[in-house]
């Protein structure tokens, strides 16, 4: 409820700037626990990938405590820039020379960041009403209002670690909803191209090669369709593959930079559950084929996989813990908790032709397709043992993705999923050639191929920036002057303060998560905690069941039209040629006939607008 109100734009641009500069902080201090020459002067952009997984760490860690709030945010960030500024002061300020010698002739791809960056400020009207509105931007309220977020009835909650979540929040600590994809928008470009310019000692920095695969990385138009992670996933799978790039470099400290590595797999894993096995499978075959193409002995590699196998499963032990406490599972999809498995979007049953239209179609998207020929293409990149793991690990989990997925409800669904994956690829695959005599030139072809294949998305992309950039009429301007936000407070205002709700509601991040415990039921019988909410049974049963788990009050919203929890809706869909809606359209209805029932027999606490608060009765 903080979040909805606009807030200034001098404050969201110097806000920016500081979690940049925060994440750049954080880096260095990695930096100087891992030591030696190559992580001192790795880049900016490398250290910035490397304070966005402490920060991962860090924040997971305070979630546990419930500390993880506004504040414990901010003081993460405080952390960082206070980093930033004592190594800069210990470095020396840079001289008149040195700032002669930056690459100011890469000026085009400067300019393309500030058009990126200012436009991202605010909101592109890409909000999605059935995802961000009843489910992530209540994440971020919630993570922001007590310091954890545990969702037992959120399907959206269990897919998710909740990564994605805690970078929002890096900037929503001191904004509004307005600017929820400023981390997305806004400062992943800057810091995927700063991540280019430093790759192997600033190789590409002043060459004309360099400054295409940067244009090529600042413009790359994402397929979104709501605010979840996608560029966030390309930075932190790109930054894992220059660091194990960088693992051969000192000898003896390759069991520190392994476990740095780990370090950045499990911030991957942290953001999206489909990222877990592609993060997993780069650093295990990077590191397994390493060992056999350089033979080390059994121990030194024994001593490497201890390394970064327990920085990973410490790095991710937290967002487990937290998961486990939410939806009871410490993994998902690798343990499936609270999953209702009838409310699936996997098809396994299908046969093999249908299951295989969907990669066929993934091979040939036109966003995906450069992509994947510049796996295929490049020779050199199989030289590069980080490349090559990160190739391999993307392709397979993309394929593996497209095969499962056969109810998807439209065509974008697999594309915008394996996306990060293989533009993370084959950035490696362009950047590991582009710095090699024999492949610069086929490196050159592709990443021009990549640029001209997609000049209509990527120019689309930009001019949403440009609109953005002085946009000023925002999502949160119009939810605070709508009937919403009063109607959602007047409804929790009947419920006794500290007693748990459970909600249902199109937009329940306008609800006060200080005054009230509360659970979000975003998809209806998606997930809950064992033995399950009662499906095809009486209202009573619910009630029981509820009870057993201490909710004793329920906030649902009354739906007509078309709304997210509209009967009518769902009736339609229940009848309609989407096999995904048809499966989720009996759940949803059973929920609404079963909510409304309760609301008839027990006792109304009264209405607000079309929200409905009641209490069982004893």
């Amino acid at each position: 409820m903080d979040h909805i109100l606009p807030t200034p734009y001098i404050v969201v641009l110097l806000w920016s700037i500081a979690v940049l500069l925060g994440m750049i902080g954080l880096g260095r201090l990695v930096a100087l626990i891992v030591g030696g020459e190559s992580a001192e002067n790795a880049g900016w952009g490398l250290h910035a990938v490397w304070g966005m997984a402490v920060y991962l760490f860090l924040g997971a860690s305070l979630s546990v405590c419930a500390a993880a709030d506004g504040t414990g945010i901010t003081l993460l960030i405080a952390l960082g820039v206070t980093a930033m500024l004592v190594t800069t002061v210990r470095r020396g300020l840079p001289t008149i020379r040195q700032l002669a010698n930056l690459p100011w002739q890469m000026w085009p791809v400067f300019a393309v960041l500030a058009l990126t960056f200012f436009g991202g400020l605010y909101w592109q009207k890409n909000v999605n009403p059935s995802d961000d509105l009843p489910a992530y931007f209540s994440f971020c309220e919630k993570l922001l209002s007590t310091g954890t977020f545990d969702e037992p009835f959120s399907w959206r909650r269990l897919a998710s670690l909740g990564g994605h979540t805690l970078l929002q929040c890096s900037i929503l600590a001191r904004t509004s909803f307005a600017n929820a994809q400023v981390f997305e928008i806004s400062l992943c470009p800057v810091i995927l191209v700063g991540l280019i310019l430093g790759f192997r000692r600033s190789a590409l920095a002043r060459s004309p090669i360099g400054l295409m695969l940067a244009l090529l990385a600042a413009t790359t138009p994402i397929i979104r369709a709501n605010t979840t992670s996608h560029f966030t996933g390309v930075v932190l799978f790109a930054g894992l593959f220059v660091t194990l790039d960088l693992t051969d470099i000192e000898k003896s400290r390759r069991p520190r930079w392994l476990a740095l590595g780990g370090l950045i797999a499990a911030a991957v894993c942290s953001l999206r559950a489909h990222y877990i096995p592609a993060a997993m499978g780069a650093l295990g075959f990077y590191w397994l084929a390493s060992w056999i193409v350089t033979r080390r002995s059994t121990r030194e590699a024994s001593l490497e996989a201890v390394s970064w196998g327990t920085a990973l499963l410490v790095a991710l032990l937290p967002w487990m813990i937290m998961s486990y406490r939410s939806n009871d599972s410490p993994l998902f999809p690798l343990f499936q908790g609270g999953n209702n498995l009838a409310f699936n979007p996997l098809a396994l049953d299908d046969p093999i032709h249908k299951r295989a239209e969907p990669v066929l179609q993934m091979l040939l998207h036109p966003a995906l397709f450069p992509l994947i020929l510049c796996l295929v293409a490049i020779p050199d990149w199989r030289r590069n043992l980080a490349a090559r793991a990160m190739a391999i690990s993307a392709v397979v989990a993309s394929l593996v993705l497209a095969y499962t997925i056969t109810l998807a409800p439209d065509p974008i669904t697999v594309p915008r999923y394996v996306q990060p994956l293989l533009v993370a690829a084959a950035l490696a695959a362009l950047m590991s050639a582009a710095v090699s005599q024999r492949g610069r030139m086929i490196s050159y072809g592709l990443g021009l191929f990549v640029i001209v294949l997609s000049v209509p998305d990527r120019r689309e992309h930009l001019l949403k920036c440009y609109q953005s950039a002085g946009e000023r009429e925002t999502i949160t301007k119009r939810i605070a002057a709508s009937r919403d936000a009063a109607d959602h407070l007047h409804a929790q205002l009947l419920i006794p303060e500290g007693k748990r709700i459970l909600v249902c509601s199109a937009t329940p991040f306008l609800f006060d998560f200080r005054r009230n415990p509360i659970w979000i039921t975003d998809l209806p019988h998606a997930t809950s905690p064992a033995p399950g909410l009662p499906y095809q049974k009486s209202p009573e049963e619910t009630k029981r069941y509820l009870r057993t788990l201490g909710v004793e009050h329920v906030i649902f919203m009354e739906c007509a039209g078309n709304s997210f929890y509209s009967r009518a809706r769902r009736e339609r869909e229940g009848a309609g040629d989407i096999a995904l809606l048809r499966i989720w359209a009996p759940f949803f209805l059973d929920f609404i006939s079963t909510v409304e029932h309760l609301a008839a027999s027990e006792t109304i606490l009264g209405r607000s607008g079309n929200l409905v608060a009641f209490h069982f009765k004893p």
